[in-house]
């Protein structure tokens, strides 16, 4: 039996269930050596990014719609199909065969498997391309996106513009770890990470963000085991910064697990004062915890709680990381595209609000909240943040730019929004907000 291939099938069918791919396949992939590892990766990511256009091309060669058979067929059909499509180096005989194999023993419909492939093997090379009069359903199929944020970029960005975003997000997304500053400089991290086998380069936007292009992995770089860095994308690195704070102050990371936020804002305040870092889910707290330890910092303080209900202390900087629909991140979790759903936004928004106005009685008179997600959608951006200022009257929007280097000051717009989709394709799509509380 085919274990990588089969592992790739288990965490599709988690996927398609409604579970976050990361988990399992995270939790998957450590039983596997590198190579191994690699292809699992490949295979799930590969399948979720292009799902609809393979559906869309099985059906074509099936007698029956493959939505109809049952889930572990139809995610086998959906990993052979990959390969034959998309992957150059795995003979055609490899991913027919195998998925052959793997049916009999998942699905039990191994004829059905092997007349569909092998139909599809033979006609590979003159394949259509899903094509509609409706712009929407044929960017929809071709780049595998619902058509219900298919059709909200385009009534925001056009056509044209929507397409490259689409594609974009098809793209294997950058691997970019921060520096951690109490530890090392940013050219002593990228000398250490060349020495022990990384190809790396220092981001452009963000001062402590280096670009992995290539490693032998992470976790076996020494540079790793002695906490000098911790993956965080670019966009995020530069949410932080929005905030500002300064050594001995009192800080809240309102939704803070797994502690990439918290462990920055510790970083940035020399490890000075205190950062409390509020998590719901008390299964993430741990996660928190080990990546403070593992970077050495002792002021960063895990704690369980809501924060649409905490009221513990007063704090003189609040960053509200806020629970989103996620969809600037659907290039790092293509699987979100066919969790999300429309109707979500505006619950996000209702309880993005709550913590906003909870966790604006624990500021500080003078102090400075950012409120920060990583999704596209106005509901849980500029519209939360405009209802937010009106019903809090003692609130009021900050200009960023002072706050960012100065090649990050242009993701500042006309009305003091920091945002990076979908002008900054190498970075996940974020938008923040800084406001002061005046006296």
């Amino acid at each position: 039996m085919d274990r990588p291939r089969e592992q790739a099938l288990a965490v599709l069918l988690q996927a398609e269930q409604g579970a976050p791919a990361s988990g399992p396949l995270e939790r998957s992939r450590k039983n596997f050596g590198a190579r191994d590892n690699a292809f699992i990766l490949e295979l799930v990511m590969g399948v979720l990014r292009n799902r609809s256009r393979i559906d869309w091309l099985l059906d074509r060669f099936s007698s029956k719609p493959v939505s109809a058979t049952d889930g572990e067929t139809r995610n086998l059909l959906r990993l052979a199909a990959y390969q034959l499509l998309f992957l150059d180096k795995v003979p055609a005989s490899a991913a027919v065969n195998t998925a052959v194999e793997l049916a009999k023993v998942h699905g039990k419909k191994h004829g059905y498997v092997n007349g569909l492939l092998r139909n599809l093997e033979r006609n590979r090379n003159s394949l259509p391309l899903p094509d509609s009069p409706d712009p929407v359903q044929r960017l929809s199929l071709v780049h595998s996106h619902p058509g219900w944020l298919v059709r909200r970029w385009s009534g925001r960005f056009g056509v044209g513009r929507t397409e490259e975003i689409l594609r974009r997000n098809n793209e294997p997304s950058p691997l970019v770890v921060r520096t951690n500053a109490i530890r090392n400089s940013r050219d002593e991290l990228l000398a250490a990470l060349g020495s022990q086998g990384a190809e790396a380069r220092p981001t452009e936007f963000a001062p402590s963000g280096i670009e992995i292009l290539s490693s032998p992995g992470l976790t076996p770089l020494p540079a790793f085991n002695e906490g000098r860095f911790l993956v965080q994308d670019e966009a995020a690195q530069l949410v932080s910064l929005l905030l500002a704070p300064q050594p001995g102050e009192t800080v809240l990371d309102a939704c803070a697990a797994p502690g990439g936020k918290a462990t920055h804002l510790a970083e940035l305040m020399q490890d000075q004062g205190t950062v409390v870092a509020l998590e719901r889910d008390r299964d993430r707290i741990g996660r928190i915890r080990e990546n403070s330890e593992r970077l050495g910092l002792s002021i960063v303080q895990p704690v369980a709680g809501d924060a649409s209900a905490f009221n513990e202390g007063n704090y003189d900087r609040i960053l509200i990381d806020a629970p989103c629909s996620g969809l600037g991140v659907l290039r790092r979790h293509p699987d979100g595209r066919w969790i999300k759903r429309e109707k979500d936004l505006a619950e996000r928004a209702k309880l993005q609000s709550r913590i906003l106005d909870n966790c604006a009685k624990l500021l500080k008179t003078g102090g400075v909240l950012v409120y920060a997600t990583c999704t596209t959608e106005p509901e849980e951006n500029e519209d939360v943040i405009a209802a937010f200022l009106t019903r809090n009257g003692d609130f009021s929007l900050d200009n960023p730019r002072p706050y960012l280097p100065e090649a990050a000051v242009r993701l500042v717009d006309g009305h003091l929004f920091f945002r990076t989709f979908p002008g900054e394709p190498a970075m996940d799509g974020f938008f923040a907000a800084r406001m002061n509380k005046q006296g």
